[in-house]
This record gives structure tokens, C-alpha cells and sequence, in this order.
């Protein structure tokens, strides 16, 4: 999750300070995300890192277009729902683990009757 919350911070910092002023630092650490993402089997998030990179045009000084803010709109909403894809998944591993089985149930039903009575 480190990973998600560091790309998450990235890029709302562009959605801020704005495409146009992104610095080489803030490029580099897209690309270190990307290849990180790619790493550990995001690949999609990663494509999405890679295609806004190459809308970003660091090296000749010419100011990132309108492409490039549509791409990094298209990254922060596939991080969004790949962060909620995981918290589903969590969720589907853990919530067994913490509901009592349904003959479980019937025993405390049967006991608050009991005790009722």
C-alpha cells in the first residue's frame, strides 16, 4: 500500500502545482513508480504512468499539453479504483474470519430466547 499512497501523492503534486511546472524530480519518481508498479504486477496502473509520461515533455522544454492532463485524470482514476478492487479483495479475505458461522448463530439465538424466557 506504501506504494499506491507515494503514486497517490504524486499525482495529486501535478494535479496541483500543474503539468506545465512538473520538475525533473517529479518525473523521475513517476518513472521509478511505473517500473515499480510494473514490478510488482500493476500493469495497468503502470501503463497508465507510462502513457502520461510520455505525454509529459521533460526534455525539450515544451510545456505539457492538454493530452497529458487527460492522462493523468485517466492515472489518478485507475489508481482510485485499483485501491478499491484491493479493498474489496481485503475485505472478502477478512470478513470470514470475522463473522461467526451460521451455526453459530442459531447457538446465540437459541441462548437470548433461553435467556429471555
Amino acid at each position: 500500500m506504501a506504494t499506491l499512497d507515494h503514486a497517490r501523492a504524486c499525482l495529486e503534486e501535478l494535479a496541483v502545482r500543474g503539468l506545465r511546472a512538473a520538475e525533473p524530480e517529479s518525473i523521475r519518481r513517476l518513472r521509478a513508480l511505473r517500473d515499480e508498479l510494473a514490478r510488482i504486477g500493476a500493469d495497468h496502473l503502470a501503463a497508465r504512468l507510462g502513457a502520461l509520461l510520455d505525454a509529459i515533455d521533460d526534455v525539450s522544454g515544451t510545456p505539457a499539453g492538454p493530452e497529458a492532463a487527460k492522462r493523468l485524470l485517466a492515472a489518478q482514476t485507475s489508481l482510485r479504483l485499483f485501491e478499491r478492487v484491493l479493498t474489496v479483495e481485503a475485505a472478502r479475505r477478512d470478513l470470514p474470519a470475522l463473522t461467526p458461522a451460521p451455526d453459530e448463530l442459531d447457538d446465540d439465538a437459541d441462548d437470548e430466547a433461553e435467556e429471555m424466557a
